[in-house]
């Protein structure tokens, strides 16, 4: 859009370009506007449907539920958004980190399992770890549930 744009400036047709976006923009929000019509008519429609089907009371406090958990999930995405440039920045490190990771690992998957096929007793090892662990976490719980 802004490419298109000083292009516009260099040929000189910058002011048909801002009148065509004035344009557009007016009808993205006319169609926003309608948009919202059309949730707010659907709303009523369901609150109807399910008022019939359940009754007023439980319908109502149903919504009521609903809008709840939508402020409430609204206002988990503003405290993330909030968050400090840094702190994103250091989440989107750490993705990228286990991103290249996955990659990696995926990369060399072919590598491994010619190693583990040519050399069966590669295997023994994880397998047996597993098993310990699967035993360790049933001891673990079974001493939980009887004190």
């Amino acid at each position: 859009m802004l490419l298109a744009l000083v292009t516009k400036i260099f040929a000189g047709e910058a002011g048909v370009f801002l009148a065509r976006l004035k344009r557009i923009a007016g009808l993205y929000v006319l169609m926003a506007i309608c948009l919202s019509m059309l949730v707010i008519f659907l709303m009523i429609a369901l609150f109807t449907w399910a008022s019939q089907h359940f009754g007023t009371l439980p319908t109502a406090l149903g919504f009521c539920g609903g809008s709840l958990v939508l402020v409430l999930l609204t206002f988990v995405m503003i405290m993330m958004a909030k968050r400090r440039p840094s702190t994103r920045a250091d989440d989107r490190l750490q993705r990228d980190i286990a991103s290249i990771a996955s990659v990696t690992a995926l990369s060399n998957a072919p590598q491994i399992f010619r190693a583990i096929r040519h050399n069966r007793s590669l295997i023994a090892f994880p397998i047996a770890a597993g098993g310990l662990y699967g035993l360790y976490r049933l001891i673990a719980g079974s001493r939980r549930r009887g004190s």
